[in-house]
């Protein structure tokens, strides 16, 4: 369990560092839009090109996040299924399992 939760943190970690790269590479575009050119705005086509490859990046790294998150919940309610199998859970356990996991699937659709 604590392998899984360590192993979501960083997925987490990683989108989370994937957004932050595509919102200052973001900023950046516009800074060099904002230069002006024999009066025409700067058009730097390898700006747009790292900003489309960095939006596909965090757009990957989010989809992990949510495959992650569901694996980890998919697999807390199977735990807790077999724990109440054996008398360690409560019924109430499995339903907050449960809950996560429909509310996870949810967000997916």
């Amino acid at each position: 369990m604590e392998l899984e939760q360590r192993a979501l943190r960083v997925v987490r970690l990683e989108a989370d560092l994937a957004n932050s790269r595509l919102e200052r590479a973001k900023e950046q575009a516009a800074a060099v839009s904002s230069v002006m050119v024999n009066g025409q705005a700067a058009n730097d086509e390898r700006t747009k090109a790292d900003l489309a490859q960095l939006t596909q990046a965090a757009q990957a790294a989010a989809a992990k996040r949510e495959r992650a998150e569901l694996n980890v919940a998919e697999a807390n309610l199977h735990r807790q299924q077999e724990l109440l199998a054996v008398g360690s859970a409560r019924k109430s356990d499995v339903a907050r399992a449960e809950q996560k996991l429909a509310e996870l699937k949810a967000q997916k659709n």
